[in-house]
């Protein structure tokens, strides 16, 4: 990598990205679908494992910007360091690492996060896919962690989908966002290897549930 691209990618792109994603956050209207799930646990003084799919985090370092410490997992790539970059400047603490290189020191990390009790935000399909299939991680995650998962989407009235892995989506400015939240997915500590396959299985289907809704959201109230 050159050292006018590499100067582009560490000091020009993060801030447009910062710039872009917080316009999109401050202009779009926003409706909330069953808060209650989140809001019952953080009164109870419990902070969950938040499970997300990698083309629908675009929205949530804006909706969580400098409240409280959140915690993430960014993959070790050129791209990833972007994408840390702009967590950062939205308050994120960011956790580098992936199924692919450094897992293991990102896994004991966010272990650690959550017995700390901070607030984890996971994209449950990985930094590479398949797209919208659960990976095992935050199963094992949430058993040592001891605290539950609580599926997130969103969806959008008029977005820009992008022709990426994950199907990422943009939403416009001043578009209608609908963000969901399902119910919390408890995680046995004495979890059978048999019945690890039934949880994943699980989240991926409410997960996949939501977003369905989410899609169709406002579709659906014309």
């Amino acid at each position: 990598m050159g050292p006018i691209k590499r100067f582009l990618l560490k000091y020009i792109v993060p801030p447009l990205g910062f710039v872009l994603i917080y316009i999109i956050g401050i202009t779009c209207r926003k409706v909330f679908v069953n808060t209650d799930n989140e809001k019952s646990l953080l009164d109870r003084g419990v902070n969950p494992i938040y499970a997300l799919w990698h083309g629908r985090l675009l929205f949530f370092p804006f909706l969580y910007r400098w409240q409280r410490k959140l915690y993430t997992v960014v993959s070790l790539s050129d791209d990833g360091e972007i994408i840390a970059m702009i967590l950062r400047m939205f308050g994120v603490y960011v956790i580098r690492g992936s199924s692919y290189e450094g897992g293991t020191k990102a896994f004991r990390d966010m272990v650690r996060a959550v017995k700390e009790k901070k607030s984890v935000f996971i994209t449950v399909d990985g930094s590479r896919g398949p797209v919208f299939k659960v990976q095992g991680g935050v199963l094992h995650l949430a058993r040592l962690g001891g605290v539950p998962v609580i599926p997130v989407t969103y969806g959008a009235e008029r977005a820009i989908v992008l022709k990426s892995w994950d199907r990422f989506i943009i939403p416009r400015p001043f578009t209608r966002v609908a963000v969901i939240y399902g119910e919390p997915l408890y995680i046995p500590r004495e979890l059978k290897e048999d019945q690890h396959e039934i949880y994943r299985l699980l989240l991926e289907q409410r997960l996949n549930e939501m977003t369905t809704v989410a899609d169709q959201y406002f579709i659906n109230q014309k």
